[in-house]
């Protein structure tokens, strides 16, 4: 048969502190992708259509929902079913009606059925994961899939939902009797509350694909968001808070960057920051995130937010930009758990005492921070770390600095690129044989003069309002930043 390019956001387990944690597929199959040799054929001695029998169908007012009551894929309760129509309506009015995202778009045949789909409905097929067509054991270990079929059509989904909540049949039918089970709670037998989540969870990926395409595009954002949007669909559920405890969470991770790492629980633990940006932007500020990478989907999370915040600033008198959101983030974060009692702040989320606590080293801070980072250094004096903001919180009776970069550089919105006082790209001619003097103009009133550093970090010089080099500065990017507390901005020396 032709290859099939079926791109897929799957939510998987793993056992890290005896807790099975929904996974998703994504960064795994995305790879697959890439390797030549991987081939998206059934595997031998496995026939989908000798796994299902009569497929029965339930329509609700936007899905219709295609199960089978015998085989490995059958359903063990009409309930079921019932409750997965519920829950399908219930979060499509939470992601449309109340966090404004726009609406879905559902693939015309279903993949594992092969079932043509009413116009005007959204497909949801509930089989045995484990045999998915042409993937079969691949998937054994998943709650539910979000994908599409044609990379064409990357905004035509349809959802796959797991039928009992155990780990798959094999090729030959033989149902498996191991159960999906988190802590104490047997899914197998405790169903009703894990598919409420999985349903929520994944029918957010639905509404994100009508924005993004994840073939060509990737972000952490993709699930840390839906996770969030989880525990607001499912709150009595707080599935978000195992991902916290493992060890490629961001809680274990400190000073590694949100962007480019991706993989496993670390994007899942970073649903705290769109809870967080939910108690500061409102309900519908990630419809404005996504909004803005459907028009630039090449660019990173921090500018996507950057965008948001300067929008907010200007249309709403909003008192904070994108870094300075990130470092109150990182301020209140930090009093998680056992630090809980001691934050000055009004906790955002009423769950942060069950998060662990940070565990902070007294150590020399990097130089530079990297973009998409914070971290918390245990020490007296004020951390020398280029490009980072900085804030002395009160942990107990000792003290702890948190640091935070969000951007590689200020964002800077396209009308007021004209505001900029410094020449550019550079005021250098090579023709002309002196070396010419940049003159900050229109610095603030309490200004201290000006900080220049290399794009290492590395201190230039520090001026009044004029600088004038012994030499001319090697091309590439510098820094520059009104002292003392003005925020990086770049200046380009190109010849």
């Amino acid at each position: 048969m032709p290859r099939i390019i079926l791109f897929i956001l799957a939510l998987f387990f793993s056992q890290s502190f005896g807790l099975e944690n929904m996974r998703c597929g994504t960064s795994r199959f995305a790879e697959n992708l890439k390797n030549p040799k991987k081939r998206m054929l059934a595997k031998a001695g496995c026939v989908p259509e000798n796994f299902y029998g009569k497929i029965d169908s339930t329509k609700t007012e936007n899905f219709i929902i295609y199960y089978t009551t015998s085989g490995p894929h059958k359903i063990r309760t009409n309930e079921y079913i019932d409750s997965i129509a519920s829950y399908l309506e219930q979060a499509y009015k939470l992601h449309k009606d109340t966090l404004g995202m726009k609406g879905i778009s559902g693939v015309q045949k279903t993949f594992q059925y092969r079932k043509n789909v009413p116009s005007g409905l959204y497909p949801v097929e509930v089989i045995d994961t484990g045999l998915l067509r042409h993937y079969e054991g691949e998937y054994a270990k998943t709650f539910g899939l979000t994908f599409h079929l044609d990379n064409n059509k990357p905004k035509e989904t349809e959802i796959i939902i797991e039928n009992d909540f155990s780990y798959g049949a094999d090729c030959s039918g033989n149902p498996s009797t191991f159960h999906f089970s988190s802590q104490s709670v047997d899914y197998y037998e405790e169903w009703k509350l894990i598919l409420k989540a999985t349903t929520f969870h994944e029918l957010y990926h639905a509404f994100q694909s009508t924005y993004y395409n994840w073939v060509r595009n990737n972000t952490f954002w993709m699930e840390a968001s839906a996770t969030g949007v989880e525990d607001i669909g499912t709150p009595n559920m707080n599935d978000y808070i195992n991902y916290l405890y493992e060890p490629s969470s961001s809680f274990n991770n400190l000073g590694k960057s949100m962007e480019g790492v991706g993989g496993d629980s670390f994007e899942y633990s970073w649903a705290v920051l769109y809870l967080f940006l939910n108690s500061q932007l409102g309900l519908r500020f990630d419809s404005a995130i996504w909004s803005y990478f459907s028009k630039y989907p090449t660019d990173n999370f921090g500018m996507q937010l950057a965008r948001l915040a300067d929008s907010l600033q200007k249309k709403h008198g909003f008192d904070k930009n994108a870094e300075d959101l990130f470092h109150e983030y990182a301020k209140q974060i930090f009093y998680s758990g056992s630090r809980a009692e001691f934050s000055p702040y009004k906790l955002f989320w009423e769950d942060i005492p069950e998060w662990p606590s940070w565990r902070v080293y007294k150590r020399t801070p990097p130089s530079v921070l990297q973009p998409g980072t914070f971290d918390f250094i245990r020490t007296k004096d004020e951390p020398n770390t280029a490009f980072a903001k900085k804030s002395l919180l009160q942990d107990g009776n000792s003290t702890v600095w948190a640091l935070s970069r969000l951007l590689e550089k200020e964002y800077v919105a396209p009308e007021d690129l004209a505001k900029e006082t410094v020449a550019y790209p550079n005021p250098w001619d090579p023709r002309n044989p002196r070396t010419p003097a940049i003159h900050f103009k229109n610095l603030p009133k309490d200004s201290k003069g000006i900080e220049i550093r290399s794009a290492n970090g590395a201190l230039v010089a520090r001026v009044d309002s004029l600088w004038e080099p012994k030499k001319n500065p090697a091309p590439g990017i510098l820094y520059y930043r009104t002292l003392p507390y003005g925020k990086n901005k770049v200046l380009i020396v190109q010849y």
